[in-house]
């Protein structure tokens, strides 16, 4: 399948490249972490295109993005709400890593559904390089009302049991026994399940 990219302005001024597989069905918007890119989701989108349309775009500093200020939290979530405003409806946000913080601050508002993928649920200020403020996603974790799946890994799981600790209804946990953090490169074809199973019709 050829991915088809172009170019996007966020709310700031700045552009990034959105890539998309397939043409037709749910759209799935994906997010990816730190020190990747868009591609981090080219064998999803590749998996998924002929069922949906996977839409992947590089955060600030990344890929393809112009970089702007410092990309605080909520900067990257009205980023997410830019790209997903482009698209149209989206059915479901997928993010990785710190990309799965993005999903979950800028997500139930544009989208039906989530996937956290190994999110960065608390950062303690001063200790993450991207957003100096550090964040604390315990509390949207607590009152989602959108059904939202987190898939964890087995192995030195960035995301700690105190992060867990207050889930609403509306939040599945899935943990990935015997793999690492990277679940959509060490277990692919179980985690494109999961993202299938997760995407509202």
């Amino acid at each position: 399948m050829i991915a088809e990219a172009r170019r996007v302005r966020l709310e700031s001024g700045v552009t990034t490249t959105v890539e998309c597989w397939g043409d037709a069905g749910p759209a799935i918007l994906c997010v990816h972490g730190v020190a990747t890119s868009r591609r981090d989701f080219e064998q999803l989108g590749e998996a998924l295109s002929s069922t949906h349309r996977v839409f992947a775009y590089d955060q600030r500093g990344h890929g393809d993005a112009e970089t702007a200020a410092p990309p605080a939290l909520e900067t990257l979530s009205a980023d997410l709400r830019a790209v997903a405003d482009s698209i149209g409806t989206v059915a479901a946000v997928v993010g990785h890593d710190w990309g799965g913080a993005v999903a979950l601050a800028g997500g139930p508002k544009v989208a039906r559904a989530l996937v956290l993928v190994e999110p960065m649920i608390r950062v303690a200020a001063g200790t993450f390089a991207l957003d100096a403020g550090g964040w604390d996603l315990r509390d949207r974790l607590a009152v989602l009302k959108i059904p939202t799946t987190i898939l964890l890994a087995g192995l030195e799981s960035t995301v700690a049991q105190d992060d867990l600790a207050r889930l609403s209804r509306a939040v599945r946990v899935e943990r990935f026994d015997g793999h690492g953090h990277t679940l959509h490169r060490s277990a692919f074809e179980r985690y494109a399940d999961a993202v299938r199973a997760a995407v509202p019709a």
